[in-house]
């Protein structure tokens, strides 16, 4: 345990940043608040802003294990410039280290580029519950997508969203148990784990997600039931019978009791005419203008480049909360959503969004192209517009 008392000393590139004309500044390290965890395990995820350091430990191992679990104890969220002063500093450590007590031999590290993945979060702080849900992924070792996503509701600007999807039969071996293992890891709740346990036999993709909001972090499960619907919209293409496409589960990662099922209707094949009047009945045109004519400004603008019956429509239930909304899946009409800015202006000053803190999440994304809309009254009685955009493949 590090001993807790002030240190200082002289850095001139450890983290620092030395000002014009002075070569060393003096650093005044205080732990007094310093926690130790020790690791046996680390991994580095990569993108162009930013470098995450995870920590974690696992148990002994054996030959006979094929499968290993990292519980993570810590994520550190560097710039790539002070991600690369770091690994000077700690060159120069082990070097001092292996001049006094010998070399140290180690297995030489593989060259792979599987820690490329997309940006944990948009802005810092790094969390561990998201960290957590990566590694749960990406130990499936299958392809899967990747979408983020951001919401925006009066006063409020939720950017650290993001949602993985796969095919559920690319898990060759024992595919249904190890996606419930994925959900006993992030202790979905009893109520929810039966009734997706029963629904997954018949689900053809799942999805898994989460969402840091003012108060929580949230996490989500989705069945969706689409492949026997698809064959049969294109064998009788003007079908606008509802079905049922997606299962929910959504519940507070600090509080599983807090939690929910949600219903995904679709309505397939409707013309643009009849999704605005059901949009319609979301956002009351009386009482929720601005939002409509948002909705009805993106739809009319993705509308004019794919025929109506590639957008997917579908409304959205729960149980005993006044809940209800709308999404709409638009990505074959390949609009970038720098091309939405005018929309998207508007929707930050209807929510009293301040410019400067919406454009340092709009210039991260405004080259990805649009996917999804999704609009209505949350479940607190609060109308809410979000976008869903740049699902990569990994």
């Amino acid at each position: 345990m590090a001993k807790k008392e002030d240190h200082n000393r002289k850095e001139s590139g450890a983290g620092s940043n030395p000002t014009p004309g002075n070569t060393e500044v003096k650093i005044r390290w205080d732990s007094s608040e310093t926690r130790n965890a020790y690791a046996n395990r680390f991994n580095v995820i990569a993108t162009r802003e930013e470098m995450i350091l995870c920590f974690g430990l696992t148990q002994a191992l054996d030959n006979s294990q094929k499968e290993v679990t990292v519980q993570l104890s810590n994520g550190i969220v560097l710039s790539p410039f002070a991600a690369k002063r770091l690994a000077t500093v700690l060159n120069n450590a082990i070097r001092d280290h292996e001049s006094k007590y010998g070399p140290l031999k180690i297995e030489a590290l593989r060259s792979t580029n599987s820690n490329q993945v997309p940006s944990i979060s948009e802005k810092p702080p790094f969390s561990e519950k998201a960290g957590v849900l990566f590694h749960l992924i990406k130990s499936l070792n299958v392809e899967y997508g990747f979408e983020r996503s951001f919401k925006i509701s009066e006063k409020s600007l939720l950017g650290n969203r993001f949602l993985f999807t796969m095919n559920k039969h690319s898990i060759r071996q024992d595919p249904h148990e190890r996606i419930l293992n994925i959900c006993r890891r992030m202790d979905m709740p009893e109520k929810l784990f039966e009734v997706f346990n029963k629904n997954l036999p018949s689900a053809n993709y799942v999805h898994f997600g989460f969402e840091e909001d003012e108060k929580s972090y949230i996490y989500k499960a989705y069945l969706e039931f689409w492949t026997d619907w698809e064959n049969e919209i294109k064998n009788r293409p003007n079908r606008s019978d509802p079905f049922l496409v997606h299962l929910g589960f959504k519940w507070d990662v600090s509080e599983p009791i807090r939690c929910v099922l949600t219903k995904y209707t679709c309505y397939p094949c409707l013309s643009v005419g009849h999704i605005l009047e059901r949009i319609s009945k979301v956002f009351d045109r009386d009482r929720y203008r601005t939002p409509f004519e948002i909705a009805k400004g993106i739809v009319s603008l993705a509308s004019a480049r794919i025929s109506h019956d590639k957008i997917f429509y579908v409304e959205v239930e729960e149980e005993n909360n006044p809940r209800r909304s709308f999404d709409m899946n638009m990505y074959s009409a390949k609009v970038r959503l720098e091309e939405l800015y005018p929309f998207l202006s508007d929707m930050c000053q209807h929510y009293s969004i301040p410019a400067e803190e919406f454009h340092i999440l709009y210039d991260q994304f405004k080259t990805k192209l649009f996917g999804h809309l999704s609009g209505g009254i949350d479940r607190e009685g609060k109308d809410f517009l979000t976008l869903y955009y740049g699902v990569e493949g990994h």
